[in-house]
């Protein structure tokens, strides 16, 4: 199931504007220089003014809607007497989406559907799609095939027979945000001489209690890109979105399919080694569906509360290879912006201390205003509040609960890595015990994976994450969670030795 529109896709229609009708123009899809240019226009548009929504028809027929365009550029003819007569402009959209009726404000669309970098991974339906090679099973087929169109097929000697079991849905789980289902969508060859099969794409469709707009309905999908690069261990990208709505009077009673193009979709550039191999994903929809769905579930529940921490874990990921100070402080900062109902409980002043702030923050407001003074008053603000430290230690100890033996340490761990990061936030404090600058190519890596790995694997353990079942497999290291584990001990021993080395 690929779309027809795709990058190098180019069209010619006529765009409406509500003071102008059938403007002609040129619809050109290339990632980020994709364009809609419109000329003989009669008035201007604006650079830089957004969120413009211009509606259309290309080919003849299909109807196109342009949304959050962006003018980029504008020129002008003139006439012989030099007078400005029309306007050619250049207009960027951000989403373009193609269908039998034109995209409007209003809730319209009961589903969305989106293919991931990594669906055929993440989904790994291995015995849906096979291959018969026993003669004695296939000849027959063929045969009876061939009476039933009256013809003759020969029977070779090596007969072999493509099959798909019939199985279109892989797993299908109800969220809070709608139903969420992965699924196979296989085009199909009738065959001839240039061959006969099945060719798959696997897609994730969230089937919405009650009709989104276009807006929401986007939201909803780009809501679920940490979990899937999560599970995945690296960023996911959604390589084509399709979107259904309610049959329309104007439409044929089945619902129609509107297929999106982004021209924002990030850049990815792996190399080709680095797919995950299915089973070394933490959670896996065909072998353990109970616990993929469990986990999503509540990831789906507990999403408008940890959306700020994981949206910087998945542009952690979208580093990939790049550890370097910015990762490491995005990776702690993690932390520090989860929900209340994620990290240690406030701590209870006593009364000395409550009048101590009082007091502190009383001759602190009386001074005049500058940068020492709102940090003193931001800190006895901060008084009773969890530390990053708790914090990441009271993430980090259901997994120490559970496989502790396989990671030693690793609330010592832990504890460097926030220092390391005080570092480079708050500058040296107190007498050097260690250059991280010299020493960053030892410790910067391994505490970066430290922070990201017990924020992803708490995360998904509070879901209801087997970690025991997990820890127990062998692996391919082709998941982040797989190789931070099996280099665990080795870069542990390193850093100890440095951390632990004499000051010279």
């Amino acid at each position: 199931m690929t779309g027809k529109w795709t990058d190098g896709s180019k069209a010619l229609g006529k765009f409406d504007f509500a003071t102008q009708k059938g403007i002609y123009g040129e619809l050109s899809l290339q990632g980020y220089d994709s364009e809609l240019v419109l000329h003989d226009v009669e008035f201007e548009l604006y650079p830089g003014e957004g969120d413009l929504t211009i509606h259309g028809v290309i080919d003849h027929s299909v109807k196109v809607s342009l949304i959050d365009c962006i003018p980029m550029a504008s020129s002008r003819k003139t006439d012989a007497e030099g007078n400005a007569s029309q306007y050619r402009h250049t207009v960027f959209p951000h989403h373009i989406v193609f269908g039998d009726v034109h995209v409007t404000d209003d809730p319209m669309f009961t589903s969305i559907m989106v293919r991931l970098t990594d669906s055929s991974r993440i989904f790994y339906d291995f015995d849906t799609f096979g291959i018969v090679l026993d003669p004695a099973v296939v000849a027959p087929i063929v045969a009876e095939e061939a009476k039933s169109r009256h013809r003759d097929i020969p029977v070779g000697d090596h007969p072999a027979l493509a099959y798909f079991s019939g199985k279109y849905s892989i797993i299908s789980v109800s969220t809070e945000i709608g139903t969420i289902s992965a699924n196979n969508l296989p085009t199909m060859s009738l065959g001839g001489p240039t061959g006969s099969g099945f060719t798959n794409s696997i897609w994730v469709e969230i089937e919405f209690a009650s009709a989104r707009s276009f807006d929401g309905a986007i939201e909803a999908a780009y809501l679920l890109e940490p979990f899937f690069s999560m599970v995945a261990g690296r960023p996911q990208r959604f390589e084509e979105i399709r979107m259904r709505s309610h049959p329309t009077k104007a439409s044929s009673e089945a619902p129609s399919i509107f297929e999106v193009y982004s021209s924002m979709k990030p850049r990815l550039d792996f190399p080709a080694s680095s797919r995950p191999h299915p089973a070394d994903l933490p959670i896996n929809a065909v072998w353990r569906p109970e616990e993929f769905a469990r986990v999503l579930t509540d990831w789906v529940k507990r999403e408008p509360d940890w959306r700020d921490a994981r949206a910087r874990y998945s542009g952690c990921l979208r580093k990939l290879d790049l550890f370097d100070i910015d990762r490491l402080v995005g990776s702690a900062n993690m932390f520090d912006i989860l929900p209340s109902t994620a990290v240690p409980a406030d701590i209870e002043l006593s009364e000395e201390f409550e009048t101590a702030r009082d007091q502190s923050r009383k001759l602190f407001l009386d001074l005049p205003d500058s940068p020492q003074r709102t940090s003193i008053l931001v800190e006895l603000k901060r008084l009773g509040k969890s530390s990053l430290k708790s914090k990441v230690r009271h993430r980090a100890a259901p997994i120490v609960a559970a496989v502790g033996d396989k990671f030693p340490e690793l609330i010592w761990v832990l504890d460097q890595a926030v220092n390391c990061r005080n570092h480079y936030v708050h500058g040296p404090l107190g007498k050097k015990t260690i250059d991280y600058a010299a020493n960053f190519h030892d410790l910067g890596g391994f505490f970066t994976k430290t922070l990201e790995f017990v924020f992803a694997a708490s995360d998904l353990l509070e879901g209801g994450w087997d970690i025991k079942e997990w820890a127990s497999r062998s692996s391919t290291l082709s998941h982040p969670f797989y190789s931070y584990k099996d280099s665990y001990k080795q870069h542990l021993s390193i850093a100890k030795a440095l951390i632990n080395k004499p000051a010279d």
